[in-house]
């Protein structure tokens, strides 16, 4: 199935990521979600870099990402990505785990974000422009057919939530390409 230029763009930037040296994957990080109990439906087979993970395998492991290093995050980002464009909608939301993060969560969130270079941030950037517009044909497509059932009348106002999200987010990583 050949590659779209967003996919190819991404592809081409994190190519070369390098595996996590100690070996901590996806599913060391599900297995410490899991708390040393997993329950895999795919196989694990150790190593395999981020081009080589299946969609069933990324989403075996959804919630590995709050648990990976940051060279652990950054190898398996470029995945999360490729299965958001392919398969929207999945149980990993690419939009937290871009985002800048709030009180909370923003010291790890940068310590992550740190790891991409240019070309990855760029694709980061590229990734988020496609995800609004989609998500804004998305809304606009159904979301007159709603309001016209329940008698209203839809305006770009009334966008879902998680198009500010990912909007801010968006704005985050352009700031952050910016600042070099």
């Amino acid at each position: 199935m050949p590659l779209t230029s967003l996919e190819q763009q991404i592809h081409d930037a994190f190519i070369d990521a390098p595996f996590p040296a100690d070996g901590y994957d996806i599913y060391a990080g599900q297995t410490d979600d899991d708390y040393g109990q997993p329950n895999f439906t795919t196989e694990h087979l150790p190593g395999r870099r981020w081009h080589e993970i299946s969609p069933e395998q990324l989403l075996d492991c959804q919630s590995a990402f709050s648990y990976l290093r940051p060279d652990g995050w950054r190898h398996y980002l470029p995945a999360a990505l490729m299965l958001e464009i392919n398969q929207p909608y999945s149980n990993i939301n690419v939009i937290w785990l871009l985002r800048e993060g709030d009180d909370f969560a923003k010291q790890r969130q940068a310590s992550l974000h740190a790891t991409l270079d240019a070309g990855q941030g760029a694709a980061v950037v590229a990734f988020l422009e496609y995800y609004i517009a989609r998500e804004r044909n998305i809304h606009a497509t159904h979301a007159h057919h709603r309001y016209a059932q329940a008698g209203m009348e839809w305006t770009e106002e009334l966008e879902p939530a998680r198009l500010e999200d990912a909007e801010a987010t968006l704005e985050y990583w352009r700031g952050r390409l910016a600042d070099g």
